[in-house]
């Protein structure tokens, strides 16, 4: 049986935007075959700013805590139960063809991970409440860390799935397209940098382009990858950790090389795990 697609228009959405995401999502589940849901819901909404609205609405109607999205191209959840992929067209048309197709397949493998509410819910263990409250750290920084980081263990499974799956080459360009520093991102630190729980927060947000990339970084020569390509992603991630100081850049990419070494096929296991590591930033 394959996968149903409940394709949902809002807005005007250009023709070939809407077959270019169907034809993409379709040939995935069936390379995906039996990991796929029986249906998923696919939203293409015209403008970010609709696409904002529409998921702040939802957050809000089902009780799920917000959080600093960034730029909004292909986001996923499951917040009613069944997965839903939510594709902005004016973010979406904005990239390279390739780039376009790995944000697509992203989404379509959240889709498949992170499929249903379980991965929406994530709790703070005791010793991690523990540790925070020897380090003077505010329970609602713990938790907005947490936010953070259950995004940033799901889009390392996300990555290290498509990969499994042979998706590579768009996962290059869509890692290049997005992880970007903005000039905005180095005024937050700066603004941070003297306040140790805001500090913590920022470097807990820089955890997720890390992980992203963990995966595209970390494969072998053998797999006639782009070395260029390596390269690049490399640099791109070198630079949105240069402006730390040295010891907290190493200590940040330590705890990236951790989560990822040690995680495992269970994603809150994962992200246990990362809120454990991630301690050592406070």
């Amino acid at each position: 049986m394959g996968v149903e697609l409940n394709v949902i228009e809002k807005g005007k959405i250009p023709r070939n935007i809407k077959k270019e995401v169907v034809n993409t999502l379709s040939e995935c589940y069936r390379r995906f075959s039996s990991s796929a849901s029986n249906m998923v819901e696919v939203q293409i909404v015209d403008m970010e700013i609709t696409v904002r609205d529409f998921l702040r609405e939802e957050k809000l109607r089902v009780g799920i805590a917000s959080g600093g999205e960034g730029v909004l191209i292909c986001s996923h959840d499951a917040w009613r139960g069944y997965p839903r992929i939510v594709v902005c067209s004016e973010n979406l048309n904005r990239l390279g063809k390739l780039a376009r197709t790995g944000a697509i397949r992203h989404g379509a493998a959240h889709s498949v991970l992170h499929g249903s509410l379980e991965y929406y819910i994530f709790r703070i263990s005791g010793d991690c409440l523990h540790t925070a409250k020897i380090k003077g750290l505010d329970t609602s920084v713990l938790e907005q860390v947490l936010h953070y980081l259950s995004v940033a263990v799901k889009d390392f499974e996300a990555s290290r799935f498509l990969i499994k799956h042979d998706y590579i080459n768009c996962q290059f360009a869509y890692a290049l397209e997005r992880i970007r520093l903005s000039e905005e991102d180095r005024s937050a630190w700066k603004s941070a940098k003297a306040n140790r729980q805001a500090k913590f927060l920022y470097q807990a947000s820089l955890l997720k382009p890390v992980l992203f990339a963990h995966p595209l970084l970390a494969l072998p020569r053998s797999r006639k990858i782009s070395l260029e390509h390596q390269v690049q992603l490399g640099r791109r991630v070198e630079e949105i950790v240069e402006h730390l100081e040295d010891t907290e850049r190493v200590r940040l990419l330590q705890v990236a090389n951790l989560i990822a070494e040690n995680s495992t096929e269970d994603t809150h296991t994962n992200v246990d795990f990362a809120l454990h590591y991630a301690m050592s930033l406070a």
